[in-house]
């Protein structure tokens, strides 16, 4: 493997080891019912603490994700240049890939009144 792969992995390894330790510890603090008003306060600030840190990690993971997905996307449909040996079919084909992929895209930004995110944009901005 080669070394970014295996950092990337470690990572991701990390990110979810942390993210079961504080499960656990939110788990763990809730054991015990009888607890002093300071003491619950304490365990409260701690417990909304490890919330916010599983958030960040899970949008770590997401942005991990993310990054995979669009890496793995760009690389399969990048045309570097034309050879002369490039059969017509195979430059159809690619471009009939990217044109599904933009297609795909644009349905998925479309919102449920069936207007697009910049359409509503304008629309409100001039009053129509």
């Amino acid at each position: 493997m080669q070394p970014k792969s295996i950092a990337l992995l470690q990572k991701i390894d990390n990110i979810i080891e942390t993210i079961i330790l504080k499960f656990s510890n939110i788990f763990e603090n809730l054991q015990n019912a009888n607890k002093t008003t300071e003491t619950l306060a304490m365990e409260s600030v701690t417990m909304e603490n490890n919330c916010i840190q599983i958030i960040r990690l899970c949008q770590d993971l997401i942005s991990i994700s993310r990054n995979l997905k669009e890496v793995w996307v760009l690389n399969s449909i990048k045309v570097t240049q034309e050879k002369p040996e490039w059969k017509q079919a195979e430059i159809d084909s690619l471009f009939t890939s990217f044109n599904l992929l933009t297609d795909k895209i644009a349905q998925f930004e479309m919102t449920a009144d069936g207007k697009a995110n910049g359409e509503r944009f304008t629309s409100s901005i001039l009053g129509s």
